[in-house]
């Protein structure tokens, strides 16, 4: 254990419940220490602020912050893209006369190209400092959108809509779409109302028709946004398809959609998964570790009250 580590035990000694893992979490205490518990919302914890700058993400934040939604370039090479869509494809049905559009749900664990961008650095980072440190995998789907006549009616709507408004301050789910070949507005790019995540409710039957602006993203680009902003789906005017990844996170606090904990029991999965996926599976969470001879695991109780705090 470090000195640092073997400091905060002695001040505090809840943190030898840690053990080991009050090596790891040693950077994740003092930047609760240097924010006094009381990080804002869109505010970079002090252990992540080099990793932001490193992968360049602080434009597409600042973007983020004032309008609900970003896009962010070079997430990941176009070969990547390329696989991804091919996952995509063989795990979704046809497109059929009358039904432009077809899909697949709950994905991950099920192909190495959609858990390698799941787990992928830029969009981690991001998710971050939107929803939270030991944030969760929600929800993992995708969608083929071929050529359409007429934009699809409705469907304005905030992403985190069953939880009651107003919202939390502290943004609880953040949707990233993972376009395989970039999206243009008549590719049929995602669309949002800007701005309308500042009202943290969800919108009446009036403002669902509000204007809306495209997020246009290249190929190797990811369009974001916030859980409480309005948007809908676009609608394809060209020929060919709009091959997408909907990758969505949580905060750790909060229920996810998908329940993905059985891939923790794989070893064979999880010996090859991505290391972040432990993570993101919720290996750490306390939630459900009490039984008839013991309260909740006291150390995984103590990582989640460091976590949930950046």
């Amino acid at each position: 254990m470090s000195e640092q580590a073997e400091t905060a035990v002695e001040e505090n000694p809840r943190m030898a419940l840690l053990g080991e893992r009050a090596k790891v979490l040693q950077p994740l205490m003092n930047s609760v220490q240097k924010s006094n518990g009381l990080l804002g919302p869109y505010d970079v914890a002090d252990h992540l602020q080099a990793r932001i700058e490193e992968l360049d993400l602080a434009d597409s934040i600042a973007h983020f912050e004032a309008h609900g939604y970003a896009a962010i370039p070079d997430v990941a090479p176009p070969e990547e893209m390329d696989e991804l869509r091919e996952a995509i494809h063989g795990l979704s049905g046809e497109i059929t006369v009358g039904n432009p559009t077809r899909g697949a749900s709950y994905l991950l664990g099920r192909h190495p190209a959609i858990d390698r961008i799941a787990t992928n650095p830029k969009i981690l980072a991001f998710a971050e400092v939107s929803v939270g440190n030991g944030l969760r995998a929600s929800q993992f789907a995708a969608s083929i959108m071929g050529k359409v006549e007429k934009p699809f009616a409705g469907g304005i709507h905030a992403d985190q809509n069953w939880l009651p408004a107003p919202f939390p301050e502290h943004n609880c789910v953040i949707t990233f779409c993972i376009p395989c070949d970039g999206m243009t507005d008549e590719e049929g790019a995602t669309r949002v109302v800007p701005g309308s995540h500042l009202k943290r409710r969800h919108p009446t039957p009036e403002e669902a028709k509000s204007e809306t602006v495209p997020i246009e993203v290249e190929k190797g680009g990811v369009a974001v946004w916030d859980g409480s902003v309005w948007h809908g789906t676009g609608w394809r005017r060209v020929d060919g398809v709009r091959t997408v990844l909907h990758a969505t996170y949580q905060r750790l606090y909060t229920q996810p959609i998908d329940d993905y904990t059985y891939l923790l029991k794989d070893e064979d999965y999880m010996a090859s998964a991505p290391e972040a996926m432990r993570g993101l599976l919720g290996e750490r969470l306390f939630f459900g570790t009490a039984h008839a001879g013991s309260m909740v695991d006291m150390g995984k109780f103590t990582e989640a009250t460091i976590r949930s705090k950046l």
